[in-house]
């Protein structure tokens, strides 16, 4: 009984620690199920830091730009949404583009006439009220409404795209952007990454939790034994997310996770061999993982701080997209 009251306040824990992880995203504005760009150390540098985010050179104002740590997490949040929206990488392009000769990235609570926000929208033209326009979710938002009613779209120059949205006085203005804007979508497209909804990874970590102190058998899939990938893809698959069979393929699956940025419910990888790794855990939270480790033992929580461990993945439902192939 002492036992059973144990297990239950441990998955608690879990899963408190989960929704605390959650809350650290940089934006902080995810929602269970969206997308959240994690900036890393060397995107977030301020522009007297090293390693901005800088343009490419070019003969314009953009070549000696760099963004500070508001800019990003400005830029952060407009390709958030668009992969949220499932928008293609061009969509935040020419959004942030478009900010950066409208407002340089700032939530500007000034400009002409009425305009306000990242995107001088104006509320006297039908963008929203003063306080809709100043919350760059929604501004964003905003402008990704009108862009996506452009015929052709993603065709376009980015000037013409920006103009047919924004109406501007000085059409021309938003093209020197492009190479900046196409840099910092490259910088950051990679640490944004899809969240899996909280109550799935609950039910993930549930699942594995269940199976804790069952032996270990290789080739084995529940629910009497497992080994490490049957566990983690029984444990998905109990929260209807269908994921590949064993580790180097896992591994291939769902975007990779920087270290440091790992959350419940990310899988831990380890021993690289030939074809990939040779073992995987449930990361739980805390630095630790329930894993199957091998025959001489049973299902267990162990620390993933080890030195064979390889990376993270977040499994995604249906397609590969992450690490490549190591042969």
């Amino acid at each position: 009984m002492k036992a059973a009251a144990a297990g239950a306040v441990l998955l608690l824990l879990i899963v408190l620690a989960f929704l605390a992880a959650a809350t650290s995203i940089l934006t902080g504005s995810a929602t269970p199920g969206g997308v959240a760009c994690a900036i890393t150390p060397a995107t977030t540098a301020s522009s007297t830091a090293s390693r901005p985010v800088a343009a490419p050179p070019v003969t314009t104002v953009a070549s000696t730009l760099t963004l500070d740590s508001e800019q990003q997490t400005h830029a952060a949040l407009i390709v958030q949404i668009a992969m949220e929206r499932g928008l293609p990488a061009r969509a935040a392009v020419i959004a942030i583009g478009t900010a950066l000769q409208e407002s340089k990235l700032r939530n500007l609570t000034y400009g002409h006439l009425d305009s306000l926000g990242l995107f001088q929208q104006r509320p006297s033209q039908g963008w929203g009220t003063r306080e809709q326009i100043l919350d760059p979710r929604y501004a964003t938002g905003t402008f990704y409404d009108h862009l996506v009613k452009v015929p052709r779209w993603e065709q376009l120059p980015l000037t013409r795209a920006a103009q047919a949205v924004q109406r501007s006085g000085f059409p021309d203005a938003y093209a020197p952007w492009e190479p900046l804007a196409q840099s910092v979508v490259d910088a950051l497209a990679g640490t944004c990454v899809a969240l899996i909804p909280a109550e799935r990874v609950a039910a993930v970590i549930a699942y594995a939790h269940a199976q804790l102190g069952k032996p270990y058998v290789w080739g084995a899939e529940g629910p009497a034994s497992f080994d490490c990938s049957g566990l983690t893809m029984r444990a998905y698959q109990a929260a209807g997310i269908t994921i590949p069979r064993v580790a180097a393929d896992q591994w291939r699956w769902g975007p990779p996770i920087p270290r440091g940025q790992e959350q419940p419910g990310d899988l831990a990888f380890f021993r690289m061999e030939a074809d990939g790794p040779g073992h995987v855990g449930l990361v739980i939270g805390g630095g630790r993982m329930i894993h199957a480790p091998n025959e001489r033992t049973v299902v267990q929580i162990d620390t993933y701080q080890r030195r064979d461990l390889i990376g993270f993945t977040r499994p995604a439902a249906h397609a590969p997209t992450g690490h490549p192939d190591p042969r």
